[in-house]
C-alpha cells in the first residue's frame, strides 16, 4: 500500500490530478459527492484510467485520508518549531484545530469507518499524527509526565466532536467556525492552567 501511494504521485501525474480533484470535490460536496465519474470528468480522463491508480473508490478515500493525516502531522511539527507560542501544547493544539477549521470535510473523511476500516495504512498515518501531537505535551510542567498520554488522547478524541461542530456552523456566518475554534483553544488553555488543576 505504501509503495502504491508513492507511485506516479508527481505534480503533473494523473494520480496527483485525481487526488487534487477529489480533494476539491470533497470540500464542495462532502464524501457523498465523491463519484469516480465526476472526478474523471474533472481531470479529463475516462473512468477506466483511474483504476490504474486506485482499485476502487475506497482506495481513493484511503489515499485522501492518508494525505490528510500526513498534512496534519507536518502542520503540527511546523507550529511547534515556529517559536510563536509560549508552549508547544498551544502550538500543536492551534495547528490541530486550524487544520479542522480549514479542512472540515477532509477531517470528517479521515475519521470515518469507511476510510479507516481494514486499512492499515490509514491507521498508521493517524498513529503517526497522534504521536507527533503527543510530543507537544512532553516536558510541559502543566501536565504531569504520567498523564501525558491520557491528556493528549482526550484532546485528540475531542477533535472529532470539534470537527462536527465546525461543519454545523453553516455558511450564514462565515466567521462562526473561526470563533468556535478560538473558544476551544481558549478552553484548552484554561483546562491546562494551574488554577484549574488546583
Amino acid at each position: 500500500m505504501g509503495e502504491e501511494l508513492k507511485l506516479n504521485a508527481g505534480p503533473g501525474s494523473l494520480r496527483r490530478r485525481v487526488l487534487d480533484a477529489a480533494r476539491a470535490l470533497l470540500e464542495e460536496s462532502g464524501a457523498e459527492g465523491l463519484h469516480l465519474r465526476t472526478i474523471a470528468a474533472r481531470v479529463g480522463n475516462g473512468v477506466a484510467s483511474l483504476y490504474h491508480h486506485f482499485a476502487d473508490k475506497h482506495a481513493l478515500l484511503a489515499a485522501l485520508a492518508i494525505e490528510g493525516w500526513q498534512e496534519l502531522t507536518r502542520a503540527i511539527d511546523q507550529a511547534m518549531a515556529s517559536g510563536k507560542f509560549p508552549h508547544r501544547i498551544d502550538a500543536a493544539s492551534r495547528a490541530f484545530l486550524t487544520f479542522i477549521h480549514r479542512n472540515p470535510q477532509l477531517y470528517a473523511l479521515m475519521q470515518t469507518e469507511q476510510a479507516l476500516a481494514a486499512n492499515d495504512a490509514v491507521r498508521a498515518a493517524e498513529r503517526a499524527a497522534f504521536a507527533t501531537f503527543q510530543t507537544s505535551f512532553e516536558g510541559d510542567d502543566r501536565v504531569p509526565a504520567e498523564r501525558v498520554e491520557e491528556v493528549s488522547l482526550t484532546i485528540w478524541v475531542l477533535g472529532r466532536g470539534i470537527a462536527s461542530a465546525v461543519l454545523m456552523q453553516g455558511e450564514d456566518d462565515p466567521g462562526a467556525a473561526g470563533r468556535l475554534v478560538a473558544k476551544v483553544i481558549s478552553g484548552f488553555a484554561f483546562l491546562l492552567s494551574p488554577r484549574f488543576a488546583d
